[in-house]
Formats: C-alpha cells, structure tokens, sequence
C-alpha cells in the first residue's frame, strides 16, 4: 500500500513531534496508516511528517480524548523515543479500549528512576546505592553517605536532562539547584557512579516475555552531561552476563505485568563483570536506534511496535547480524546555523543507511547538553567494525555545520 492508499480507518495517535520520533511517523505512511501527531509544538520536528496535527500537550489525556471525541478511525496509540507522554498513552489506551493497555506500574517504573531501582532492588537484579527525595537537608544527609563521585537526577527527566556530576558532598546543594531546574515534580535520585562500559538494550515483549532484544555499546559525551554520542551494534555481552540479561528482561515483564510493547534500557557492565540496569522506558528508544537495529538485525521494531498497540500480529525477520553505527550530529557551541557543508558527498558514501538533518539554515543551534539538542544523526552500516569506525570518521570529516558568529561562519569540530 503507499502513501497515497492510506487507509482512512487506521490511524495512529503518535504522543509527541520530537526529532527521536520522525522514523516512527515516516514508517507508519510506508505501513499504510495515517497518523495524527500530538504535541504542544506547532513547530516540532515531527509535525510535518504526519497527516494530521493536534496542538495539545502529552501530558493532557483527557484534552486529547476529548478532541478526539467520537473518532472511529483511531487503531492505535504510540509514544516513542520520550517517557513524557506514557502516562497518557496509558490512559487513552484504557479509555479507547486498545489492546494490551500499558500496566501503570511499568508507567511509574519509566517515569520515575527511583521506581525502577527500587524494583531491580526487589528483583534481586545487580544493584548500587542510591537516595531518592526532594532537596533539603534531609536528602543531603542520606546523599552524605553514599561514595563519590556521585550522579544527581531528576526522578522524571529522560534524554540527559538534569544529569549533574557532583565529585564531593560539598557540591550536592548545587548539584540540586541545578538538577531540580529539570524535574516536573521536584524530587531528585543521587546515585553513586558506575564505573563500566555503557549499553543500551532495545527489546520487544509479546505475551510477557521477551521475543527479542539488541544490545548497542554507547558513547557519551565527556561529563558533566554524559549525553550519548554514538551507539555501535552489535554489541557483545560475556556469556553469562547475556543469559542473565535476558532472564532479568523477563522477569522485570513479569513484575511490571507488562505483556506486548517496546522495552528500552540503559546500562553499565561494571568494572566488576556484573551488568547494572540503569533505568527504562516502556516505549522504543530514540537516537535513531530503531533504524540501526532494522539494518543490524532484519528486526522491523517501529513496525512490530505499530503491530502491538494495533492488536495485529507481530512479526520478526531476522538476520545475521552487520555492523551499524549511529552517530549523533551535534554542537559544542550555541549559535545561528548559517549552513550545513558536505551533506551531498556524505549521501554519496558507501554504506549509508540514513542520513537526518534536523536544523534549518537560520535556526538556532544550542550546545549538545541534552540529547533534544542534537542536530541530526547519521546512520551506517560496513563488513567489519574498523570499517565502520573509518567511515564515521570520514563523516566527521565531511559534514561540516557552519554558525554566524558576528557576521562569521565558525566551522564546528
């Protein structure tokens, strides 16, 4: 079917319009549906690859159930690549009587770190210690005892926003300033820092356990915002911390009552040899993942994600895997982007999957501090993982975003 036999009753209520979202919505048109996006944002990034645009905020259910009122061509409701708007998918999901309704604890345990520590605590999954409250001098005193360098978070924020490296006691007062600047609820989680390599985990639940899952290695940026840069795939995992991975996926599943849908996660393999999960989201994650892993593995998760919240069969083709690598376009400057060079000679490079632009000549470009200010990513793929690295560093070389600086181009690093 193509874009231009969509069928009328089948669309999608996708939850939010940011650039983490735009596969989704271009995958839904290749699939047949229509899609409606919800976002406050008239000018998000998403809004102009969807058929229709419906101005409300994700976290107002019920405004968007009422300007929905009597629709009979709504088939399903996604939330990718944000954990923003999985309590309303939640609750639009029971309303409209969709299938497989997100469980509310996997609702709490995605939108609220300490939720999700507290249940690998129960688990009796690798864990490391954390304190959890609202700033005062009650939440120094529990912070006091950890071992530093810790991390300060926002309980409620996802994409690395509010994440503060604190080396001392003594910084935890600012720390909390500057975290809770990004917390809706005002509460904070201080954890001691995992030395390790970081994962992430994409996973796909059908029938409450664990159909399939792909791990990438991931690079962050130097502190202090640990904001992902890269993810490789795939990613090898020792035997044994592999086997308990996928034990611990299911078993989270089962806690949570979380029976079909997406599963991100993000990890650390400690220093120590054991696999620590950091924290999750009920959703697909973002950063381009989903594409990578569909030329990785053969694993369509955009399309069986559509298949779950639609109540059709999901399916999987998968194949050996290849290496792929998602690198993120970014700034270390702020500033009005005055052009992009080398997008043509990037396109004209063997083993591209996708290359995403997310910013206009004129817009404003701020520095890579949270990953909502990514400037686009590219996707590749090579025979072996040395190609691969070869080729993002001729990407690197090629693809230049050039800002005005006082009526100068500065070329980006």
């Amino acid at each position: 079917m193509t874009s231009s036999e969509k069928d009328p009753a089948r669309t999608l209520v996708i939850l939010g319009g940011a650039d983490g979202s735009v596969s989704t919505y271009e995958r839904a048109r290749e699939l047949g549906f229509r899609t409606l996006c919800v976002d406050v944002r008239p000018t998000a990034p998403a809004v102009a690859y969807a058929d229709e645009f419906l101005q409300v905020s994700v976290r107002a259910p019920e405004q968007i159930a009422a300007a929905l009122d009597g629709r009979r061509d709504l088939a399903g409701v996604l939330c990718p690549a944000s954990d923003v708007g999985l309590p309303a998918l939640a609750w639009l999901t029971r309303h409209w009587g969709m299938p497989d309704p997100l469980p509310e604890y996997a609702v709490r345990a995605s939108t609220d770190k300490s939720v999700f520590r507290a249940l690998c605590d129960h688990l009796g999954l690798p864990s490391y210690r954390s304190v959890d409250g609202r700033p005062g001098p009650e939440l120094v005193h529990a912070a006091q005892q950890l071992r530093f360098p810790a991390l300060v978070k926002p309980v409620d924020s996802s994409g690395s926003r509010g994440v503060v490296s604190c080396p001392g006691p003594g910084r935890l007062t600012t720390a909390f300033t500057e975290s809770l600047a990004f917390s809706p609820s005002g509460r904070l989680v201080v954890e001691e820092h995992l030395d390790g390599s970081h994962f992430t985990i994409e996973a796909l639940v059908v029938g409450g356990r664990i159909v399939f899952h792909a791990v990438t290695e991931r690079a962050l940026t130097p502190p202090p915002f640990f904001v992902t840069s890269s993810h490789l795939l795939p990613a090898e995992l020792p035997a044994d911390v592999e086997l308990n991975l996928i034990e611990a996926l299911d078993r989270i599943c089962t806690e949570l009552g979380y029976r079909t849908g997406p599963l991100t996660l993000d990890a650390v393999l400690g220093r120590d040899g054991r696999l620590y999960l950091i924290e999750m989201g009920a959703r697909m994650g973002g950063n381009g993942l989903a594409e990578a892993i569909a030329h990785c593995h053969g694993a369509d998760l955009i399309a069986a994600g559509i298949a779950a919240a639609t109540g059709d069969e999901v399916r999987l083709d998968l194949h050996e895997p290849k290496p792929t690598l998602v690198h993120i376009l970014a700034s270390d400057r702020g500033g009005h982007l005055s052009r992009v060079d080398g997008v043509d000679d990037v396109r004209a490079m063997p083993g591209l999957v996708g290359l995403h632009l997310f910013a206009d000549e004129g817009s404003f470009v701020r520095p890579y501090e949270q990953a909502g200010h990514k400037l686009g990513y590219v996707v590749l793929t090579a025979g072996s993982a040395p190609e691969l690295l070869a080729a993002e560093n001729a990407v690197r070389g090629t693809l230049k975003f050039l800002l005005h600086d006082q009526d100068m181009a500065v070329p980006l690093p």
